[in-house]
């Protein structure tokens, strides 16, 4: 039997560690002139494409000669040449799309210089673009102008639009990926001033500074917002989220439902009235909301998949069930319901159901995954060469071939699981000839080493991996707990441990390993303050072990003994534990 701890993620009986728009197609056809045989700089290249050209006096031979011109030197990738180029031209001729092109090449570039002059070129031929004026709004905000220039130019298209809302919203979605953040939110703050009797204008301020985790100031921008609107539902849930971050979830959530009980259609803020209750734990308020929109919109898709997760998140399962059963039986989200209806019958150890409800997933994000977790039930429940078979057949079907070795270890987990250990290690083996040194497989082959007993591939992969990916804290956790457990090389494992827990501070599974590697140094005091503290967070069996290991040996047995009942009712069955149990009692 193995004596290393597995990975929190795996189920291995292993003892190693718990672990702008690219701008339109607009290139005129290509017009190959003369042949450039060498390394040359971007004026000559265009010079010798250009010298078979015959003379071009007239207006619009000379605006065709700038185009070629332009567009010759972006094909060969002299992206400030094609730009001149087609700034040039565009003074010439009244077609936007040449001052649209000019821009957007500029922009591509980060010559804001040029791009402000080709934008100003197309608001001068189109001056109802709104893409032009917002494109404007950018490149001002990123070149040196004086503060407002972007401003005014966001405000522009504020005033021209039909919806300001929705414009106000764009906005702050544009300026929320700017990194230049004190220009953003003086913008945002411009606009909420320039525009206060639009919510949108406070939400955009609420939100950018909710982004910054600036809570205070997020508040009073959502009650500015709320002065305008008191029912505006995006500002109450941000209201009742913020206070209920800050330990006040009464008062806003009090507010939803009183706009709830005036407006009881509002089914998108019931959801979020229902999420925000789960949130702070009121379960009981939150199922009554879920019930309420199931019998009152059971008609729309969207409110069956948003209840059925917001049910599986509140543990409420049997709630979830029979909203996604209800969402198979319309015509939309189908690929959603089956993959959570699968996962709970998965849960359930319902494995037959839950197969067929995942290989019900239709091509999409969620199929892959639905794919392997079908072929990995079928091993489960006695049919490994189904399962083996159904993962080798998704290789050609992943997006990246980097992928594989995820394929690799899931077939050799399945080969432990049916304790086939030489087997696994011999496909990892396999998958290591053919993905040298993959991260991945070296160490999902330590951990199937240590079940056959093979020490010696155990350390050889894990100091390979650690070499290659010096801060791979798994890894380190791995060999230092080995180590640590054979208690030899402590003062190597320690250094192993200390930059481990480093890299993660808050990994339980590190800190069980720093624990019993200080009751192995003889400190038994740092052993269990550590160990206590991995077993608040992580209630594992293995843990349990090892911390009543800890206070038997330092003679309160009474302890070892608590701990140790408790832990056997949760895992009756943890060999870590009943091993421990046994040897220390017997």
């Amino acid at each position: 039997m193995s004596r290393i701890k597995t990975s929190i993620s795996t189920q291995s009986a292993s003892r190693l560690a718990r672990y702008t728009k690219m701008l339109p197609g607009m290139f005129l056809p290509a017009i190959l002139i003369g042949c450039a045989t060498g390394p040359m700089v971007a004026n000559q290249a265009v010079a010798q494409e250009t010298t078979t050209l015959p003379e071009l006096n007239d207006e619009r031979g000379q605006l065709m000669y700038e185009l070629m011109i332009a567009e010759l030197a972006g094909r060969r990738g002299y992206l400030d040449v094609a730009t001149e180029g087609y700034l040039r031209a565009a003074k010439r001729t009244t077609d936007v799309r040449v001052a649209e092109r000019a821009t957007k090449l500029a922009v591509w570039g980060q010559q804001w210089e040029l791009a402000q002059e080709g934008a100003d070129r197309w608001l001068e031929l189109d001056p109802d673009s709104s893409e032009a004026r917002e494109l404007l709004a950018q490149i001002l905000m990123r070149s040196d102008q004086p503060e407002g220039a972007a401003l005014d130019q966001f405000a522009r298209l504020v005033e021209s639009a039909e919806d300001r809302g929705v414009v106000l919203t764009d906005i702050y979605i544009l300026l929320s990926r700017e990194q230049d953040r004190p220009a953003a939110l003086a913008t945002l703050k411009g606009l909420q001033t320039r525009f206060p009797e639009e919510v949108e204008s406070h939400m955009g301020v609420a939100r950018f500074q909710l982004q910054q985790n600036d809570r205070d100031a997020a508040l009073l921008a959502v009650d500015q917002a709320l002065a305008v609107n008191a029912e505006h539902g995006d500002a109450l849930l941000m209201k009742a989220q913020i206070l209920s971050e800050q330990g006040k979830p009464a008062e806003g959530l009090d507010d939803i439902k009183a706009a709830l009980e005036k407006d009881v259609d509002n089914l998108s803020l019931r959801i979020g009235y229902a999420r925000l209750l789960a949130g702070v734990g009121r379960y009981d308020d939150a199922s009554a909301e879920l019930e309420y929109l199931f019998e009152n919109a059971s008609h729309n898709s969207d409110v069956l998949l948003s209840i059925g997760l917001l049910a599986l998140d509140s543990k409420r399962t049997d709630a979830a069930k029979r909203y996604l059963e209800a969402l198979l039986e319309t015509t939309d989200h189908r690929d959603q319901a089956h993959y959570y209806l699968a996962r709970i019958d998965d849960q359930q150890q319902a494995f037959t159901d839950a197969i067929k409800h995942y290989e019900s997933v239709g091509e999409g994000e969620l199929y892959l995954s639905s794919q392997l977790r079908s072929a990995e039930l079928y091993a489960a429940s006695g049919q490994l060469d189904i399962g083996i078979e159904r993962v080798r057949s998704l290789s050609p079907l992943l997006p990246d071939p980097a992928m594989r070795p995820m394929l690799i270890t899931t077939e050799s987990r399945m080969l432990q699981d049916a304790g086939r250990d030489t087997d696994a290690v011999d496909v990892l083996t396999a998958g290591l000839e053919k993905y040298p040194l993959n991260g991945e497989l070296l160490y999902a082959r330590a951990l199937a080493s240590d079940r056959t007993g093979d020490s010696v591939t155990l350390m050889s992969d894990l100091n390979k991996l650690i070499v290659a990916e010096p801060e791979n804290a798994s890894a380190l956790n791995a060999l230092g707990y080995f180590l640590a457990d054979d208690n030899q090389r402590l003062d190597e494992a320690e250094k192993h441990l200390e930059k481990a827990i480093a890299l993660r501070p808050d990994d339980p599974a590190i800190m069980d390993s720093l624990g019993w590697l200080r009751f192995r140094q003889g400190d038994s005091e740092a052993a269990i303050r550590l160990l206590e503290q991995a077993y608040e967070l992580l209630p594992d069996g293995e843990i349990a072990a090892h911390l009543g290991e800890v206070y038997w040996v330092t003679g309160d047995k009474k302890t070892a003994r608590s701990i140790w009942d408790k832990a056997l009712l949760k895992s009756p069955d943890h060999d870590k534990l009943l091993n421990t149990v046994e040897r220390l009692t017997q």
